[in-house]
């Protein structure tokens, strides 16, 4: 039996002016958006991804819709909702 290790992916601290546009734009129209989601995308540390999406939503981009103290959900002020036509 081999033991392979997992590659360490060392993700960013801080967010590139231009990357935090490109988020903005995508999460606002985004029908469900996680940290883990936008730190996977974006190769940004989750805690960071965290304190975006807080950012967000007391700006009015995002709304809160369910979680709980691991994981938080959250959908784009503008996202369409399913159904509407």
């Amino acid at each position: 039996m081999s033991a392979e290790k997992a590659e360490k992916i060392i993700r960013d601290v801080e967010v590139k002016p231009q990357v935090m546009d490109q988020i903005r734009k995508e999460v606002v129209r985004s029908s469900y958006i996680t940290p883990q989601s936008i730190a996977m995308k974006y190769n940004i540390r989750v805690s960071v991804a965290r304190r975006l999406l807080r950012e967000f939503e007391r700006e009015g981009l995002v709304i809160y819709v369910d979680g709980n103290s691991r994981i938080r959900i959250y959908k784009g002020a503008k996202a369409k909702v399913s159904g509407e036509g």
